[in-house]
């Protein structure tokens, strides 16, 4: 028994070298291009601890039970799962619900390790990193911009991972072979496009990476028999043409879809009832005493009497034997693989130079933003519309006393505008960050080109913007007539639609859904407002909420328009004391809040430092998020190594002691 223990460990927690590499792989006679077999021997699944701590798992083994003691019995979800996919045919997992899977086919698309068993990629022992670059994993739920047509999903896709010259071939190729060409320049929303075309958009995403394996969770869920079909058909061709190894999930078969497919896997209760074509099967049901009705195919047939098909016992993995010496090399080996998980690179390299990813991310993101007609008509109507009647309100502010305060109210209620009116993008973030982070997961380009790209984008946007809500209220509003007056003024305004767009992305990339981002927005933004200076000056802040004074971008931003309004008008009357004599000026309205003229520059670099801080705040949030997803993955391998390394101390000490097991 312990004579397998080395295989064990080597399989699933020591990754053997590239298997493209180790193996030999076959090749197709007639474009020789590099075709794999995939295989799962004996795997086992047992679900890990709710923990992805390193620090955790050490403390586990520090306090594990007594070499004695029987540990506690895991909970498998499968339970010695063996199968084979070849080149160029479909395999399908079929199943009742939680039957297994899903897991089986994260296992297999190495997204989960193994508790127990091994992955094999051409007869070589399969490692993960090197399979997820030669593989492309379809999940259920479709992720494309539905604002980008089919033509456009793909050749975006296509130029981050093809040259110039041979992207539109793939791009043609891939509509049709997927049997989109007659809807290449329709937008992918479920408005234009049906289930089945959405689908086969975000299959084809994954073929432009042309993966030798390629798996889909469940890829008819959701569709009619006849979109189903055209699914699976178009498979069944990419298999055959590109000899492509599939692999996919299936809830409830119909015979026309079993009709495309080369072989099947039917789960129960994590166990494999048959492994093979549906007209062996039709022979094992049969072999038990069940014979199928004409009106039904073998596998639909199975599936409702598959509680009366004879299932394998329970079983556990069997513990391994070995001698001393094997058990202290796989001491080393284990200890070796644990130290050197986190050092490893689990992303897989980018497939071109930032340069051209931030190009090609860039000009997506300007036809996106073009596109949505209604957020750009909202927010040029907005700048419009209020900046002209916050100018007839405040028209011809005048000088004296109550044209300080009519400034002071003017430059209040501009920046409430101001900070609130870019909200309206918050859906947009939200319903992007998935795709982003699908995108960024596969490799398709880095996050932080996407975060430039997005960054840049929206600087002429929001620009264009403060330009018109200027325009229509400075002069209107009879602010500091001079050029370099309402320059600055231009500039503060697009500082502070900068900063309110980078601090709604930011919330985007951690708030659940739409309505929790807006209330997280909406209270954020209060509480700006509140300790701007307006209400309460820093002196009539209570000392421990002095720090919301300094984090308030609605502070600098106050502090910027006044500075250069009364800079500007340093030696107009702003208040008029005895004998009709001026008693304060624009230069003492300054002193008196504290501020000097530079206070306008100043304000200016610290409304931009914040703009870049929620630019950073998003990128590591998403890179958290995307880091966390992989770790996820990878906890699975983890647990299993120190399982296998608990194991091999425990029988190395009972060896010594002489204890005989």
């Amino acid at each position: 028994m312990m004579a397998n223990m080395a295989t064990i460990i080597t399989t699933t927690v020591a990754e053997a070298d590239d298997a493209a590499g180790a193996s030999t792989p076959n090749s197709s006679s007639s474009n020789n291009k590099v075709m794999y077999e995939l295989a799962a021997r004996d795997i086992y699944y047992a679900k890990p601890a709710a923990s992805s701590s390193a620090v955790l798992l050490a403390r586990r083994l520090l306090t594990m039970r007594p070499c004695g003691a029987a540990p506690a019995a895991p909970d498998y979800i499968l339970r010695g799962v063996s199968l084979t996919a070849r080149a160029g045919e479909i395999l399908a997992v079929v199943g009742p619900s939680g039957a297994g899977k899903s897991t089986l086919l994260d296992i297999l698309a190495a997204r989960t390790a193994p508790t127990h068993g091994r992955l094999l990629l051409n007869a070589a022992p399969l490692r993960s990193s090197s399979f997820r670059r030669l593989s492309a994993h379809v999940p259920q739920a479709d992720a494309a911009l539905s604002l980008l047509t089919v033509a456009e999903t793909f050749s975006f896709a296509a130029s981050l991972l093809h040259s110039t010259a041979s992207s539109s071939l793939a791009v043609a190729s891939l509509l049709a072979d997927l049997r989109l060409a007659h809807v290449a320049h329709t937008r992918v929303c479920a408005s234009r496009l049906s289930g089945g075309e959405r689908r086969r958009v975000s299959i084809g995403l994954a073929l432009l990476r042309d993966p030798g394996v390629l798996l889909l969770d469940e890829p008819t869920s959701g569709l009619d028999s006849s979109s189903a079909f055209v699914v699976i058909g178009c498979l069944r061709a990419v298999a055959a043409a590109r000899g492509t190894t599939v692999v996919l999930s299936i809830h409830q078969p119909s015979a026309r879809l079993l009709s495309a497919v080369d072989s099947l896997i039917l789960l129960s209760r994590g166990t494999v009832l048959h492994h093979g074509s549906l007209a062996s099967l039709d022979a094992a049901l049969l072999s038990h005493g069940l014979a199928v009705p004409p009106q039904l195919n073998p596998l639909e047939f199975a599936l409702e009497v598959i509680d009366q098909i004879p299932h394998p016992s329970p079983s556990c993995p069997e513990q391994p034997r070995s001698t001393t010496q094997d058990l202290n090399n796989n001491l080393t080996k284990s200890s070796s693989d644990l130290s050197s998980y986190h050092h490893r690179k689990a992303a897989m390299a980018a497939p071109c130079s930032r340069a051209r990813e931030f190009a090609v991310l860039y000009k997506r993101a300007w036809k996106v933003v073009y596109r949505s007609k209604q957020l750009l008509m909202t927010n040029f109507l907005e700048a419009v519309v209020v900046g002209t009647l916050l100018g007839s309100i405040y028209i011809n502010a005048g000088y004296g006393e109550a044209g300080e305060h009519k400034r002071l109210g003017l430059f209040a209620f501009t920046l409430t505008f101001l900070l609130t009116s870019t909200t309206e993008t918050l859906p947009t973030f939200v319903t992007e960050r998935p795709i982003v982070l699908a995108e960024t997961s596969a490799g398709l380009y880095r996050l932080s080109s996407h975060a430039a790209a997005a960054t840049t984008v929206f600087l002429p946007y929001l620009l264009a913007v403060a330009l018109l809500y200027s325009s229509c209220l400075y002069f209107l509003a009879g602010l500091c007539a001079s050029p370099s007056a309402f320059a600055v003024f231009v500039l503060v305004v697009w500082a502070v639609v900068l900063t309110a767009n980078s601090f709604v992305l930011f919330v985007s990339s951690f708030a659940p859904d739409y309505i929790a981002g807006m209330s997280l927005v909406s209270v954020s933004l209060a509480g700006f407002f509140l300790f701007s200076g307006y209400f309460l000056s820093r002196g009539s802040t209570p000392t421990y909420w002095v720090f919301m004074h300094y984090a308030s971008p609605y502070k600098y931003a106050l502090d910027a328009m006044l500075a250069n309004e009364f800079s500007c008008a340093a030696n107009r009357c702003f208040g008029v004391g005895g004998e009709d004599k001026c008693s304060q000026t624009g230069r003492d309205v300054l002193a008196a809040r504290g501020l000097t003229p530079e206070e306008r520059w100043t304000g200016l670099q610290v409304l931009f430092g914040f703009f870049l801080l929620y630019r950073v705040l998003y990128w590591a949030v998403l890179s958290r998020r995307a880091s966390r997803a992989k770790r996820r993955r990878g906890f699975n391998l983890q647990a299993a190594c120190m399982r296998q390394l608990r194991f091999a101390i425990c029988w190395r000490s009972s060896i010594e002691a002489g204890v005989n097991w």
